[in-house]
Order: C-alpha cells, then sequence, then structure tokens
C-alpha cells in the first residue's frame, strides 16, 4: 500500500462522512460536501445543523471516506479510509477563507455555493488530520500519519480458540 494510492482513493469522493460529538458527549454521524487544499480537509456548513453547532464546541471530529457499496465485492472488506481530524473555523476576514471558497467554487455549483458562503449561519471548518487507518481488503489494512502517509501495516490476531470440547 502506498501513500499515493490513499490519495487516489480519496480523489474519488466530493463528501466525506463525519462523526462529530454533540454537545452531551454523543456521537453524531453526518456528511458534507469538501473540498481539499494541502493536506486539509474544509467543509462549509450550517450551524443551525447539528454538525455545525458540534464542531463550534469540540473540535475533535472522525472522517470516513468510503468505497460505494454497488462496487464493493466482499462487504466484510469494504475499501476505505478513516481519519481522525480536529477542526477550526476560519473567519470570513481570513484570507484563505476567499480561496478556500474559490476551490469550493470550481468543485460545485458556483451560485450555490456564493449564497451559501454569504449566509451568516455558515461556516467554514478547516479538518486537519491527526492520524488514520486504511482499508484496502482482507489483510491490507494500514496506519496513516498526520500527512495521510502510509506508516504501518496494522497485523491482526486471527487465531481460532483451542476448547476441548
Amino acid at each position: 500500500m502506498t501513500t499515493m494510492e490513499v490519495e487516489s482513493f480519496l480523489e474519488t469522493f466530493q463528501t466525506l462522512v463525519m462523526a462529530s460529538i454533540t454537545p452531551d458527549g454523543e456521537p453524531y454521524a453526518s456528511t458534507a460536501p469538501y473540498v481539499r487544499v494541502d493536506n486539509d480537509f474544509y467543509i462549509l456548513i450550517s450551524t443551525v445543523a447539528q454538525h455545525g453547532r458540534n464542531l463550534l464546541i469540540n473540535p475533535k471530529i472522525s472522517l470516513l471516506f468510503v468505497e460505494d457499496e454497488s462496487q464493493c465485492v466482499q462487504p466484510f472488506a469494504r475499501k476505505r479510509v478513516t481519519i481522525e481530524a480536529i477542526a477550526s473555523e476560519i473567519s470570513r476576514e481570513d484570507e484563505h477563507f476567499t480561496r478556500v471558497i474559490e476551490r469550493f467554487k470550481a468543485h460545485f455549483d458556483i451560485e450555490l455555493v456564493n449564497s451559501l458562503s454569504n449566509m451568516g449561519d455558515f461556516h467554514l471548518f478547516k479538518l486537519s488530520p491527526k492520524s488514520g487507518s486504511v482499508v484496502m481488503g482482507f489483510g491490507k489494512a494500514y496506519r496513516l500519519d498526520h500527512a495521510l502517509e502510509v506508516v504501518t501495516q496494522i497485523m491482526g490476531q486471527h487465531q481460532r480458540g483451542h476448547g476441548n470440547g
């Protein structure tokens, strides 16, 4: 497994699945369109939505990119990348805000992005990876570092019990 294979897999997605944490400490799964700049993922989401409110309170987030079920040969070994990340809000006054919004316009409907980025409840969040993992099939699981580079293979314990009965 190479870092290039991980990058190639990530490039096939327009949206990410995310798990944020509610103010009560409960997990909350949702999805959002994203763009990537360098090693960071950016989402433009409303704080009226639960996931937006969650990120304002707790920056810990987990991202999931998973193979389409219709393309999957074996559901138990579905290809996926999971990333643990930290969210930070990018203010409208930050010069990076405009650059990232331009990237959104290049990938999605320009008028919709213009409209959303001007709404007061929509916030731009940068999701910076801390670590992660990639699974490309049985026996093909690897740890990723903060730069999403393959670090080590994950080895499992595949032993059967030796009972007396």
